[in-house]
């Protein structure tokens, strides 16, 4: 038998080309099992070969525009960009990481491009609570902090509102929030840092996960502080997005019909997901306001393979690795997919 481990352990999700040959239902990946929106598809259909001649002119406005009315801000608070890596990579560069602390467990390149983290206590259980007290270490013991919320791939939200109190505590330390699946929540703009009002806040956006068009890549860096603003943006390249990305994104935030129906059938789907696997997982974190489950297990490797036997493809994480936590984060299928999965899983049981 190949011994797969490493691969699997080291693959981001949604990148199946190291597992053995079938057809999978991919539940590694986080981005939405019901996108992209019917416009996306209408959008792509409508541009033309002459349409990618030029430069890619008014592309990041008009994207940058849309975003600004879904996120209900200002657009001129916005720094387009490819997706949140960019900025991530962009910050690393601008800030002295030594100073930039990570409320891990975190992902890929967070924990990769910022070396101080700050896990969890040994031997303890993570809840929310747990981690908004180490956020408000943090900003009293470092000049920036980073926090994905909600997170990844644990999936618990920090409440706005406690971030911002911390925030007004700590008027000299920068919080910057990763937002990548603040979407999935019901009340996203409400809950969004962006509606803090405070200049020691940064936050990174993009539609990609929640719409499903990771295949575009497009983001955005909001913030109130003039300094990190200007430095940024002095770092945007000429032609931050192509035209393909920009249609297809704008064409997907006017969706907010869409947007409200899948939101509701992935958290219903979610809960169903809970129900049938928490039996056979005792480390599933429940309750989460997000699409994806995240399933705590000392052999991740083992509970991988056990979802690849009914085919299906998860996340699995090492937690000997900087940053990571040991487990398996499992996205929300489709109904339709749910079902499969169930009745999957119960033939199993009867064999």
């Amino acid at each position: 038998m190949i011994d797969y481990a490493p691969t699997v352990l080291d693959a981001q999700g949604g990148d199946l080309r190291n597992l053995p040959a079938r057809e999978y239902l991919d539940l590694g990946t986080c981005v939405n099992r019901y996108g992209p929106p019917p416009a996306v598809e209408t959008a792509l259909r409508s541009i033309k070969p002459e349409h990618l001649l030029a430069h890619p002119y008014g592309s990041e406005e008009s994207f940058t525009e849309a975003y600004a009315e879904f996120m209900g801000t200002a657009s001129d608070r916005l720094i387009p960009g490819r997706g949140i890596t960019e900025f991530i990579r962009v910050l690393a560069q601008l800030l002295p990481t030594e100073q930039v602390a990570v409320i891990t467990p975190d992902y890929t390149d967070t924990i990769r491009w910022f070396p101080t983290h700050l896990d969890p206590p040994a031997g303890t259980m993570e809840t929310p609570r747990s981690r908004l007290d180490r956020v408000d270490l943090a900003m009293r013991t470092y000049p920036y902090v980073m926090l994905s919320n909600p997170n990844n791939p644990l999936g618990f939200y920090l409440h706005r509102d406690d971030l911002i109190e911390i925030c007004r505590a700590n008027p000299d330390s920068v919080l910057i929030v990763d937002e990548a699946y603040i979407e999935f929540l019901p009340d996203h703009a409400e809950l969004s840092m962006t509606q803090s009002g405070l200049s020691n806040v940064v936050v990174l956006r993009s539609p990609n996960k929640f719409f499903g068009i990771a295949g575009t890549r497009t983001g955005a860096l909001w913030t109130l502080n003039s300094e990190i603003f200007r430095r940024v943006a002095e770092r945007k390249l000429n032609w931050t997005l192509s035209h393909v990305d920009a249609v297809l994104a704008t064409a997907a935030l006017a969706e907010t019909e869409w947007a409200e129906r899948t939101r509701s059938a992935l958290l219903s789907n979610a809960a169903g997901l809970e129900e049938i696997i928490g039996d056979r997982f005792p480390g599933l974190v429940r309750g989460v306001p997000v699409h994806y489950r995240f399933i705590a297990t000392d052999d991740p490797i083992e509970g991988h393979r056990f979802f690849l036997d009914h085919g299906v493809a998860v996340r699995a994480l090492d937690g000997r690795q900087p940053g990571r936590v040991s487990g398996l984060r499992v996205t929300a299928p489709t109904a339709a997919e749910l079902a499969n999965l169930k009745d999957s899983l119960t033939q199993l049981e009867h064999v």
